[in-house]
């Protein structure tokens, strides 16, 4: 009896173990892959995990290469060589752009357009790429604080979302704690709150056992598969779709504050809009802050965004953008609300600028198109002078 359940352990194992080798095989011959892209980082939250290569599928489909520092774009070196106009970018997964190829990502296309209006003084344009998915306004300026100051930009762009930004910018609202804040104190002034990185649970995610996790997962397309299948299991809450908005986005902001926790969000935003700009300008960078739409806000059919506006109770969509327009007028911060231009040339063209065939179109993040309209407006804002 023991010799024959050893023997059928035996066999169990072998074919087991080829099962597993066939697996493997099978989905790196279809070019599945779906690392583990982010580490925790007791600074920031998170950062993309450096020299990572993978294809991501999950919205469009891009190959993604992560550079030797971090981020979703090619080596340069920290100096910044004679004859060179840097331009940093600070944004989320809009700007990281894992949902399209590199060349045609908005801050890939900005050389070209800069140089066809003659912007730069014949200099070579290097756009160095800093956005990380799920990244808020304190994050970007953390950055910019800690990295891309060290490259010497000449022009710092900071991609504003409508979506998620304010609520990201807020303690009080923003489910996701492992990230640095700023706290509002009385009489407006900002306290820096990095208390998530001594919790026990963020201390946890940096212990040796879970970096080996992540760095067998690179590895093992299997594991990639298992972490992916459990990642995307359906919840009560990812079920029902937000009113009139898609799912993860906040509708509310979209009309004015009505209660004191997004008012204050609110303020917090400004301030650390106009912190990064200030940073900026003091150490010799010029700034230019844009706002990304919600997808809804340049959908083509304007019946579509007044179903949503007679839903949400105001007179338009366009919120976030004109009192970003204001703030800038009032502080002296150059912005460029995106939401007008790309709703009146979706209008006309009747194109989307959001979404692709795998989760829908007119839903999600930027799909070339839509990175091709951000850099010639962004373009054209910036040869112009504004």
């Amino acid at each position: 009896m023991g010799r024959r359940f050893l023997s059928f352990a035996g066999l169990f194992a072998v074919s087991l173990a080829a099962a597993l080798v066939l697996g493997e095989v099978a989905l790196r011959a279809t070019g599945y892959a779906a690392p583990i892209w982010y580490h925790p980082d007791p600074v920031l939250g998170w950062t993309l995990r450096p020299g990572l290569t993978a294809r991501f599928q999950r919205e469009g489909r891009a190959l993604v290469e992560v550079n030797a520092a971090g981020r979703r774009d090619r080596d340069v070196p920290i100096g910044k060589p004679e004859g060179v106009y840097r331009i940093a970018v600070l944004g989320d997964s809009y700007s990281e752009a894992f949902q399209v190829e590199r060349e045609q990502a908005y801050w890939a296309l900005l050389p070209g357009r800069l140089q066809a209006c003659g912007f730069g003084l014949g200099k070579r344009f290097e756009v160095l790429n800093f956005g990380v998915s799920g990244y808020g306004t304190a994050q970007q300026y953390l950055v910019l604080v800690s990295r891309a100051i060290l490259y010497q930009p000449d022009l710092v762009l900071l991609q504003f979302t409508n979506g998620n930004d304010v609520m990201n910018n807020s303690s009080a609202l923003d489910p996701e704690k492992y990230r640095p804040f700023f706290v509002m104190e009385p009489g407006g002034r900002l306290r820096f709150d990095d208390s998530f990185a001594s919790a026990p649970s963020f201390r946890r995610s940096l212990s040796l056992p879970l970096t080996l996790v992540r760095h067998a997962s690179d590895n093992s397309r299997l594991l990639q598969l298992l972490r992916d299948w459990r990642n995307t299991l359906p919840t009560p809450s990812a079920a029902v779709p937000a009113s009139g908005v898609e799912q993860g986005l906040e509708p509310v902001v979209l009309a004015p504050p009505r209660d004191s926790k997004w008012s204050e969000a609110w303020l917090i935003t400004e301030a650390l809009i106009r912190m990064t700009a200030d940073y900026a300008l003091r150490n010799g960078a010029r700034f230019l802050l844009f706002s990304v739409p919600y997808a809804v806000q340049v959908h083509p059919d304007p019946k579509v965004r007044t179903q949503l506006q007679r839903k949400l109770g105001v007179e338009h969509l366009l919120y976030p953008d004109q009192r970003l327009a204001e703030f800038g007028k009032r502080n002296g911060v150059p912005v460029l609300p995106l939401a007008p231009h790309m709703q009146r040339l979706a209008e006309e063209s009747g194109a989307f600028f959001h979404g692709f065939g795998s989760v829908g179109i007119g839903r999600g993040h930027w799909n070339p198109q839509g990175h091709r309209v951000a850099a010639e407006l962004i373009a054209q804002h910036v040869c112009a002078g504004n």
